[in-house]
C-alpha cells in the first residue's frame, strides 16, 4: 500500500477499491453488509477465472496471496484491517456504501414502507367515521391492491418516485373531495380546480379521478351504475348538456323573459298538451320556462322511466283528468337536473311525493334525493310493501347491505325479515292510477 496514503483519503479509496477490476468484491461485499451491520466483515470471498487486470488490482489492496491458485481469493479480515489503518478508518463496510450507495435492509425497507402505505390509507379515517359504506368499500379496496395500483399509475403520470407518497397525496385528495359534498350543482371541472388545483384533476382518465368517483359511490351512491350517476347524487355536475330530467305533465312558465325561457316553456306546453313525456336539459331546467306549482299541488318522483310510459299511457286514454300530473323521474341516482327541476316546482309550497324500487339500492337512492329534496312517501311505507310482497307480485332476492328507513323504521325491518324485493315496475298500474286520479291536497295522508 501506498504509504503516503491519508486517513480518510477519497482518492486512494477510488484507486484501491473504486476501479472496473474490484467491482466484483464491491458486489461480494454489498451481499453481505445487511448481516453484518455493527460487526468487522470476516470470510473469504472468491472470482473464479480472474483477469489479470483483476488479480493485479488485488494484489495491489492486499498483496500477493500466500497461496497462488486458478481461483482469486480475498480475505475481508485482511482488507477491513488495510482500510483502518490506511485510507478509510470507517472500515469496509462503510467503504463499499461510499462508492455504491447505501445499502438497504430488505427487512426494514418493508417494514417502512408497510408502514408508509398503511399512513397512506389512514388519511381516509375521518370520512369513514362520516360515512360507514365508505369504510367497507376502502378496506376491500386497499386489501386488494387498489391503493398501490393507483398510486403507480399516478407516480408514471407525474414522474415521482416514491409511490407511498403518491399514495398518500391521492387519499388527501379524496378526503377533501367527500367532505366537501354534497355540492349544489357545481361543474366538475369547478369543483376539481377548486379542491386540487387543476380542472381536470378528477377527469376519468387520471387516477384520481377514478378514485374519487368510486369514494364517493361507495359514500353517498351505493349502487350508482355510472360515475356520472356517483357525481350526480351528489350535486356535481359532468355537463350540463348531460345532466337530464325524465319528465310528464310539467307546466311551462307563463310568459317567461328571454328566448330560452320562451322555448323551453314552449316545449314543456306542447309536450304536457299532448300527454307525453319529455326530457329536460340541466339548461333548461334553468332557463326560467319552468312553472312552479302552487301549494295545493304535489309532484310525484319514480325511480323507473317505465312508471312515466305507463303512466303517460294512462293519461293519453283518460278523459276524466281535471288538472295534469306532474310527474318527475329520477332514473336512478337523482341528477342535478332533477334536483333543480323539484327546487323549482316545489318553490311555492307545493308537496313532493316520492316512490322508488323497496330494495337495498333502491332506499339508497331514495336517501340521496332525500338529502337534496324533502319528500313523503308515495306507497312507499311497510304497509305498502306487505300489501305487495304478500300478493300475487313476481319478486326477487334482497341483496346488499340493509339501509334504514327514517320516513317510515318499520319498512327497512319487514324488508330485512322477508328478505324479497320488489321492483318499482310491479306497481306501475297503481301508481299511475294514483296520478290520473283527482290531484291529492298536498297535506294528503295517503301514503
Amino acid at each position: 500500500m501506498d504509504p503516503k496514503i491519508a486517513s480518510g483519503d477519497r482518492a486512494a479509496l477510488e484507486r484501491l477499491l473504486g476501479v472496473p477490476e474490484m467491482a466484483w468484491l464491491l458486489a461480494r461485499v454489498r451481499s453481505r453488509i445487511t448481516a453484518s451491520r455493527g460487526t468487522t466483515l470476516t470470510g473469504v470471498v472468491r472470482l473464479d477465472e480472474p483477469t489479470d487486470a483483476q488479480r493485479a488490482a488485488a494484489v495491489r489492496l492486499v498483496g500477493r496471496p500466500r497461496r497462488p491458485g486458478a481461483t482469486l481469493r480475498v480475505e475481508l479480515a485482511d482488507v477491513e484491517a488495510i482500510l483502518r489503518r490506511g485510507p478509510w478508518p470507517a472500515g469496509l463496510a462503510d467503504a463499499v456504501e461510499t462508492l455504491t450507495g447505501p445499502v438497504v435492509d430488505p427487512a426494514l425497507e418493508r417494514q417502512r414502507t408497510a408502514t408508509a402505505w398503511a399512513h397512506a390509507a389512514g388519511g381516509l379515517r375521518d370520512a369513514v367515521a362520516d360515512h360507514p359504506g365508505l369504510g367497507d368499500w376502502w378496506e376491500g379496496f386497499c386489501a386488494t391492491g387498489g391503493l398501490k395500483r393507483a398510486a403507480r399509475a399516478e407516480a408514471a403520470r407525474t414522474g415521482v418516485a416514491y409511490e407511498p407518497d403518491v399514495g398518500a397525496r391521492l387519499v388527501e385528495l379524496v378526503a377533501a373531495v367527500v367532505a366537501d359534498l354534497p355540492s349544489a350543482g357545481e361543474p366538475l371541472s369547478v369543483f376539481a380546480r377548486r379542491l386540487t388545483g387543476d380542472a381536470h384533476g378528477l377527469d376519468m382518465s387520471r387516477p384520481l379521478g377514478r378514485l374519487a368517483a368510486a369514494a364517493v359511490e361507495a359514500a353517498f351512491a351505493p349502487g350508482a351504475h355510472s360515475s356520472r350517476d356517483a357525481w350526480a347524487a351528489v350535486g356535481v355536475v359532468l355537463s350540463n348538456v348531460a345532466s337530464t330530467v325524465l319528465c310528464l305533465g310539467v307546466p311551462g312558465a307563463t310568459g317567461p323573459a328571454g328566448a330560452s325561457a320562451q322555448a323551453s316553456a314552449a316545449a314543456l306546453e306542447a309536450m304536457r298538451t299532448a300527454r307525453m313525456p319529455l326530457i329536460l336539459t340541466l339548461d333548461q331546467v334553468r332557463s326560467g320556462g319552468v312553472e312552479a306549482l302552487s301549494t295545493d299541488q304535489i309532484v310525484h318522483v319514480c325511480e323507473n322511466p317505465a312508471i312515466v310510459e305507463v303512466a303517460a299511457s294512462v293519461w293519453g286514454r283518460s278523459d276524466a283528468v281535471a288538472s295534469a300530473p306532474v310527474l318527475i323521474c329520477t332514473w336512478g341516482q337523482p341528477s342535478t337536473a332533477v334536483v333543480e327541476l323539484l327546487a323549482i316546482l316545489t318553490g311555492r309550497g307545493a308537496g313532493c311525493r316520492y316512490h322508488g324500487d323497496f330494495d337495498w339500492p333502491g332506499l339508497q337512492i331514495a336517501h340521496a334525493l332525500r338529502r337534496r329534496v324533502r319528500w313523503k312517501p308515495w306507497r312507499y311505507t311497510s304497509t305498502d310493501y306487505l300489501t305487495v310482497v304478500e300478493g300475487d307480485v313476481p319478486s326477487l332476492a334482497l341483496k346488499g347491505r340493509p339501509v334504514p328507513t327514517p320516513w317510515d323504521p318499520r319498512l327497512a325491518e319487514v324488508m330485512a325479515a322477508h328478505g324479497l324485493a320488489i321492483e318499482e315496475e310491479a306497481m306501475a298500474e297503481t301508481l299511475a292510477n294514483d296520478l290520473i286520479a283527482a290531484p291529492w291536497p298536498a297535506d294528503s295522508p295517503l301514503e
